[in-house]
């Protein structure tokens, strides 16, 4: 992802007319979930409020296919502010069905997670609540998001984003359709009888796969402390 701070000697050569960078009809980014409904579709996408007006996800149904594409305002690149990642919707006429979902700005096909199939956490650590929008003060911990870590050949994956009540989101949940290789470079864990592991770092990150799905659930809470990680990893339940 492009860093959201500009440096001020670029933001004096350039003149206003060339400091608006019009963005229309971008593809759909990262992740995408459709309700359990089979008719809204949530995306997670980025951006800087104070340079953009919020993106309208748009989609575009026929027969046999939905499109997915954002309408995004013009960036003013002279302000700065922190990168957000928020949650956007978009209802669709008709439910989904077996239609073909496509990103219009690579034209790829685009594998949906479906709600239904979401594990739910039966455990959060006192404060946590579901965020649905996330500012980050350090682009390095928006950049390595399982979220928007995608490629044409990628399954179906959703994250979920936690929050301390007036602090920034530390906490996520990522549950991706497949079995992925777990390293071996942490703590062998069991998780469900499944054997997983426990990377501590500066992200504590708990990773396991049931040969279904793999789940990563990952902090930044330098003071959620392993046990609770672990505590949450294991009643995560679907």
């Amino acid at each position: 992802m492009v860093p959201v701070a500009v440096g001020a000697a670029l933001a004096i050569a350039v003149t206003v007319s060339i400091m608006k960078d019009p963005r229309h009809g971008e593809g759909a980014v990262g992740e995408v979930l459709v309700s359990g409904d089979d008719r809204t579709i949530t995306t997670l996408n980025s951006r800087a409020p104070c340079q953009q007006d919020p993106p309208q996800l748009v989609a575009s149904e026929s027969r046999d296919s939905v499109t997915l594409e954002l309408k995004e305002g013009d960036v003013d690149l002279r302000r700065q502010c922190n990168r957000i990642d928020e949650q956007i919707t978009t209802t669709l006429q008709s439910p989904l069905g077996t239609r073909r979902l496509v990103d219009a700005g690579h034209d790829w096909t685009i594998a949906p997670f479906d709600q239904k199939r979401l594990a739910n956490p039966r455990y959060l650590p006192p404060g946590y609540t579901l965020a649905t929008r996330v500012q980050w003060s350090d682009s390095s911990q928006h950049d390595l998001l399982p979220s928007f870590i995608r490629t044409r050949s990628s399954g179906c994956a959703w994250t979920r984003f936690y929050h301390r009540a007036s602090e920034k989101a530390s906490l996520s949940i990522t549950q991706i359709a497949g079995k992925l290789t777990v390293s071996a470079a942490g703590t062998p864990e069991s998780v469900h009888g499944w054997t997983g592991e426990l990377t501590p770092d500066s992200n504590s990150t708990v990773t396991w796969t049931n040969g279904t799905y793999t789940f990563i659930v990952d902090t930044t809470d330098q003071d959620l402390h392993e046990a609770e990680l672990l505590r949450i990893a294991k009643q995560l339940t679907p």
